[in-house]
């Protein structure tokens, strides 16, 4: 059983027009604080090696560190597509990793994010930090089968806070 895990960015500073480029943006400090407490959560669950596949905007890749120094021993790569892509280049993405990895983490943005999760079945708004777990029976990500996705768990920060 392979393991995907989507992951919408943090929160990011917001850039004030010719600021900086959206691109550029950082994360805020509550953003640094809910990644890595969803990456700590999501910890226990990765099985087996592990990759996380970011979009190359700064909040994105920073979301992405917060995930590998939790999770430890993992690699980062970044993927330039997943910051204008859409639901097709996130599946794209995940279809070319190779087998090797047995649990993918896509860091990226809305809308491509919440279009993926349709296309699999899961029609959720994914607020910033939020986290989707799902499962897949599949021997190679190249038979992946969003038809065959099976929702784990759907994790926003909002409800880490009410449980303080």
């Amino acid at each position: 059983m392979r393991r995907i895990f989507v992951v919408r960015h943090a929160e990011a500073e917001k850039g004030k027009k010719g600021d900086m480029q959206d691109i550029d943006r950082p994360l805020t400090d509550s953003g640094k604080t809910d990644s890595l407490s969803m990456a700590e959560i999501v910890k226990p669950f990765i099985d087996g090696p592990a990759i996380i596949i970011s979009s190359g905007a700064k909040r994105a890749m920073q979301t992405a560190r917060k995930f590998r120094k939790a999770i430890g021993g993992i690699k980062l790569i970044e993927n330039g597509e997943l910051y204008t892509g859409t639901g097709e280049t996130i599946a794209a993405t995940i279809t070319a990793t190779d087998d090797k990895y047995n649990c993918v983490i896509i860091v990226g943005h809305n809308p491509a994010i919440e279009e993926f999760m349709a296309a699999a079945r899961c029609v959720a708004r994914m607020a910033t930090s939020s986290v989707a777990f799902f499962k897949v029976d599949c021997n190679s990500w190249k038979e992946l089968d969003l038809n065959k996705f099976k929702l784990e768990f759907l994790l926003k920060p909002s409800l880490l806070r009410k449980t303080k």
